[in-house]
């Protein structure tokens, strides 16, 4: 018990997007808010910028110099670039002689195999000690649900890569459920919209841009269009085109369906008498993806529930995790440690 209140220990939560992370430092609040992005020298395998500064460096290095996204789905894709982005990342957030508690969210969906790939890159990276929890329970112990109250709570997580839908109650997740959708299925479907349409193609940050432009969950009032330069086709070379805020509507509607059909699912699976507490407190929206014009009012219409935004929705798995990881005696039921994980049979 002498290292969890000792000085020299220092609790950290990571939120590891698909598409950002975001990093918690106990008794500093949120450090670090990137997007999930590494350059590093190929020559060397030495990390050489992370996030923006990462994409910025791109645009001048030479060769050898390489772009890294380790993230797919919420889950580790390149397990050697993930542990040192985090040992990059903590090298600038920590001091060195600290001892490092660290945690990390983790889809619902999360396999064995996993979470075990996260918690060796905690390892490698420099931590003493490792947890995961899952990401819809971090986000609603980050938008301050009353989670420890003998009630239904429910919250949806709308992250980059996956959805992450759970009702808890009493310190304890009762339903969880994790999908492989997210902002980025969105831009994946307006890319292909445009290249079957308009035979044109666009880079990603002008689909990011029409999509928080013009992209709505319900049908826009003004129908306004968004002028872009794209590459056609048919012969490679950069044309003008435009597109309208209902056809962004109609393409994203078809993404937000497959969400809808899964919150309606963990409802049905409700006991009665949390679905009862849900339908008095609403559904909470966390993550990027919340802040979709119309998302909470396309749901509430959809489920019949009340729908709530929650504050800084971005950075509510973020400040779950490091709550928990903080207060860990509290929160036992909702983490996951080296002696549960390994002790594990496949």
């Amino acid at each position: 018990m002498a290292g969890y209140f000792s000085p020299l220990t220092k609790n950290i939560g990571i939120d590891l997007g698909t598409c950002s992370t975001r990093v918690f430092v106990e008794g500093r609040g949120i450090v670090l808010a990137e997007p999930s992005v590494l350059a590093m020298d190929e020559r060397t395998g030495e990390p050489l910028a992370f996030g923006q500064a990462a994409e910025k460096l791109l645009a001048t290095a030479e060769e050898h110099v390489k772009l890294h996204r380790p993230l797919h789905n919420g889950v580790i894709a390149d397990y050697n670039v993930t542990y040192k982005m985090l040992g990059y990342l903590l090298s600038k957030c920590v001091r060195s002689v600290q001892r490092l508690r660290i945690m990390v969210g983790v889809p619902a969906g999360a396999s064995n195999v996993e979470k075990r790939a996260v918690m060796e890159a905690m390892y490698q990276a420099g931590a003493k000690e490792a947890f995961v929890m899952e990401t819809g329970a971090a986000a609603a112990v980050g938008a301050q649900l009353s989670v420890a109250e003998p009630a239904g709570n429910m919250v949806m997580d709308l992250g980059g890569g996956t959805t992450n839908i759970a009702i808890l109650s009493l310190r304890g997740i009762v339903l969880s459920q994790s999908l492989h959708i997210g902002s980025l299925s969105f831009n994946q479907a307006i890319r292909e919209y445009l290249q079957e349409r308009y035979a044109i193609g666009a880079d990603e940050m002008t689909i990011e841009e029409m999509k928080i432009s013009c992209g709505a969950a319900v049908l826009p009032l003004e129908d306004k269009n968004f002028y872009f330069m794209g590459r056609s086709l048919a012969n490679g070379l950069q044309q003008e085109a435009s597109i309208r805020a209902s056809e962004l509507y109609a393409v994203m509607g078809r993404t937000l369906q497959k969400i809808l059909l899964a919150a309606r699912r963990i409802l049905q699976e409700t006991p009665p008498e949390l679905a009862a507490d849900i339908m008095d407190r609403g559904i909470y929206l966390t993550g990027g993806g919340a802040r979709l014009t119309g998302a909470a009012t396309l749901i509430s219409q959809e489920l019949g529930v009340p729908v709530r935004v929650a504050d800084n929705p971005e950075s509510a798995v973020v400040c779950g995790v490091g709550k928990v990881i903080a207060e860990r005696n509290r929160w036992e039921a909702l983490t996951e440690g080296a002696d549960r994980i390994y002790k594990r049979r496949f």
